[in-house]
Order: structure tokens, then C-alpha cells, then sequence
């Protein structure tokens, strides 16, 4: 018998160790429309948010992500978290209603192009899997001689949009990205939050302003981290 208590007051904490290990960080998120929960992919780090605050503004981001390591939080590729609330609640419109609208309003540039900033989109798709359902774009944003890569994707929820921007200076990231997949997949929506297609088409439809307050910060969070950039090189 005193071999076994000896046995389990050594493995035991063995255990729980490893399961300590293996079990990423999970962060809660409470903002006015939404309420979720997000787990650091293995090999990444949160960003502190005084410093995304410093170089997007308070309360524009609700979390960032980089690669364990750098020294520069925006050096190479980091992911920007935000929420993107909508006039009325998601729920009144199907998935592909959305995607069609947003898809629309790339095609007939809503986006303004001026000689500081143009944005090249590669390609738009949307996602269901199991109960959640995403719109994924790829864009190229050039700003005076920078430029940068970025692969959003816009994670449906009641009442707006969880917004994962994830940036990479070298290369186009990809929507398939294991990092990326993870931490959607690992994203845990309040019950209460959570969006339900709706099994009939809706006529109801809240025009394109809401749905492009998502465009419109994302350009913002892109053209603010542009410039900072480009002042630092100077």
C-alpha cells in the first residue's frame, strides 16, 4: 500500500504537468456584443495590449498574436483580433447572403484606391464547419513603398463579426494555414452569441453598412500599421 501512495505522489504530479503542457492558453473576451473565449496556438504569444493600443488606437483590437521569439511584435507575421459589431443580429440572414454582399462590394471597389494606399484582393471563399461558419479573404495592401499580405477572416457571431487578421510581410498567408485553422477552431462562442443560420431566406436585409464596418477597420487597423511602419524605417 505504501508503494502505491509513493507511486502516486510521483506520477501524479507528472501528470498534471504534462496535461498543464499540452493545454494551450485560453483567454476570455467580453465585449458590448459578443462573448467568447480564444486559446494561444502552441508557439505563439499574446501581444500586450499597451502595445497595440500604441500602434492602432485604444480599444481596436481585443488581442494580437505573435510568433514566440521575436523581438518585434510586428515584425514578420502576427495576427490581429478584433470584433466587429452589426447594426442588427446576423441571424436574420443566411451565410451566403452575407458572402454575397461582401463579395459584391470588392467587385465594384467600395474600397477607394488613391495614390497612398491600394488594396489587391486575391481571392474570397466562405467556410462552414460543425456550427461555425467563416468568410475568408486574401488581400495585398500597398502603402507608399510598403506593402503587406493579409488573410482575414470574418468568424460569424450573433450580433457581428469576430475578426482575425492574420498579416505576413514575405508571403500571402493561406486560409488553410494550421496555425490559423487552430485558432479558429479553438475560438469558443458564448451560447448566447453564437450564429444561427436561419432555414428560410429572410427579406429583411440591414443594407451594406453594417456588414462593411468590418472592410472599413480592417483598412484602418492595415493603413495605421503601414504607416507606423514606414515612420519607423525613416
Amino acid at each position: 500500500m505504501k508503494n502505491r501512495m509513493f507511486l502516486l505522489a510521483v506520477f501524479l504530479p507528472l501528470v498534471l504537468f504534462a496535461n498543464a503542457a499540452g493545454t494551450p492558453e485560453r483567454i476570455p473576451v467580453q465585449v458590448q456584443s459578443c462573448k467568447f473565449s480564444v486559446a494561444v496556438p502552441e508557439g505563439w504569444d499574446t501581444i500586450p495590449q499597451s502595445a497595440l493600443d500604441q500602434k492602432l488606437g485604444k480599444k481596436v483590437a481585443v488581442m494580437g498574436l505573435y510568433p514566440k521569439g521575436k523581438t518585434d511584435y510586428f515584425e514578420e507575421k502576427y495576427m490581429i483580433l478584433s470584433f466587429l459589431p452589426t447594426v442588427n443580429s446576423l441571424n436574420n440572414l443566411p451565410c451566403k447572403a452575407i458572402y454575397d454582399e461582401l463579395k459584391g462590394m470588392m467587385k465594384q471597389n467600395s474600397i477607394p484606391n488613391n495614390d497612398s494606399i491600394h488594396v489587391v484582393y486575391n481571392g474570397m471563399d466562405s467556410l462552414s464547419a460543425g456550427n461555425k461558419f467563416q468568410i475568408q479573404s486574401n488581400m495585398t495592401i500597398y502603402k507608399d513603398s510598403a506593402n503587406v499580405n493579409c488573410q482575414q477572416i470574418l468568424l460569424l457571431s450573433r450580433f457581428g463579426y469576430i475578426c482575425i487578421a492574420y498579416y505576413d510581410k514575405n508571403e500571402i498567408p493561406s486560409a488553410s494555414d494550421t496555425v490559423l485553422q487552430k485558432l479558429i477552431q479553438d475560438i469558443d462562442i458564448d451560447n448566447d452569441y453564437v450564429y444561427v443560420e436561419p432555414h428560410n431566406e429572410s427579406a429583411f436585409t440591414f443594407g451594406k453598412i453594417a456588414i462593411a464596418l468590418g472592410i472599413g477597420i480592417l483598412v484602418y487597423l492595415i493603413m495605421t500599421l503601414l504607416d507606423k511602419r514606414k515612420k519607423k524605417d525613416e
